[in-house]
This record gives structure tokens, sequence and C-alpha cells, in this order.
């Protein structure tokens, strides 16, 4: 799984599949996209949960949910006083990141453009190993990142304070069920498929008019 799925996707269904399927040896392993595909491909892993589209033709892709993307601010910044948040309303030069190898970190940037305007006025770099260390950082230097939608659940009521939503077209990350394309195991990757659809809220099914971000 990746890193920015496994903490908020995992919890959700992990009792609930140990105890339907006791037969079953479970290994988790968090990996970067890159990193997971190449073992697919080397038969290393069964399945992976990962954002998709890979475009990839010996990747077998079974999307599952699409999370949306919001912006998690500051006080400080202008763009806490808005309702609802186009991505030319963000501050590039107060966004924190993820770092490099992270497939959130190119949809951010895909999503506000960074590719043409990195934070060269900014006189202190940080890019983030984790989700948790964004949050973190908005709360004690100010700023603004961006979360995917299950990052909001354990959230106090002063932090959901702190979230902004886009406008329509929403802009989502497709997480799909991922494995080698001549996988058999067909009824291990159903079970998975359909503990993890049991948990996910009903909105996260289908893609609707929201707009998934590119890798």
């Amino acid at each position: 799984m990746l890193p920015t799925v496994a903490p908020y996707l995992l919890p959700l269904f992990l009792n609930s599949f140990l105890q339907n399927y006791p037969g079953i040896r479970l290994k988790v392993t968090e990996l970067t996209t890159e990193t997971m595909v190449d073992r697919l491909k080397k038969h290393l892993l069964d399945a992976g949960l990962l954002v998709t589209p890979l475009n990839d033709p010996g990747i077998f892709e079974q999307p599952l949910f699409y999370e949306e993307f919001v912006v998690y601010v500051s006080p400080a910044e202008e763009v806490y006083r808005k309702r609802y948040v186009l991505a030319d309303d963000i501050d590039v030069r107060h966004l924190w990141l993820l770092e490099e190898g992270h497939c959130m970190r190119s949809q951010i940037m895909h999503l506000c453009e960074l590719k043409t305007q990195m934070q060269e006025d900014n006189n202190f770099l940080y890019e983030a190993g984790s989700i948790e260390t964004l949050k973190k950082m908005v709360e004690t230097k100010n700023g603004i990142t961006i979360l995917p939608a299950l990052a909001l659940q354990d959230l106090s009521p002063q932090q959901l304070k702190m979230v902004r939503h886009f406008k329509a077209p929403v802009p989502v990350r497709e997480v799909s069920l991922v494995t080698h394309r001549n996988f058999v195991k067909k009824r291990l990757l159903d079970a998975l498929r359909d503990e993890i659809l049991l948990v996910v809220p009903q909105e996260m099914r289908h893609q609707g008019r929201r707009a998934v971000v590119e890798l």
C-alpha cells in the first residue's frame, strides 16, 4: 500500500478481513508506486493498493474509489477566509509538499501547476515524509497543504475548522487494486476488494463529475 493510503484505509478494513478470512496470511508493506510496480512485475507481490491510472500494459488496474483532495490551511493564510477554494487561490510559496517519490506530490504539483513556479521566494524549504507531518507544519508554522479526504477521519473540531473544500469539479485521486496482468488468484483479489468497499463511503465509489488528478 502507498504510505499516503495505508494509515487511513488499512485500519478501516483490517480486523474485518482477518476475521472473515482466517486462512489467509496477510502481509502489508508500505511502498512507493515505482517500487510496487517493479515488485508486481517480478511476482514478488500479489497485489497493491495505489493511485492510478498508471497506463502500464503489464499491470491490471481495478479502480476502487475516488478520494477527494482538500485544502488544510492555517488561519494566517488569506485562503482561510474562503469557503470553497480554486487551485489558483493557493499561494504556492506557502505550500508544504511531500518529498520526492510520493505520487501524491506529483498530483499536487499538477493540481497547483508547480512545475513552472517552484518556491524560490521562500527562505525555508521543507519536504515531508508523511501526511501527518504536513498537517503539523500547517498547525505550527502556518502555510497550506493538500490532504486526501480519508486523512480527515481523526481531526479534532478545531482542526476541522482548517479544512477547505475545492470548488467543482472537485479534484480526486483514483485509488485502485492493482496486480500483475497475469495474476490468477481471483478469489483472493475479490475478497480484498469487497472488504475495502464495505468501509469506503458510498460517495467515493463513483467518479461522478469529479476530476481525477493526473500523476
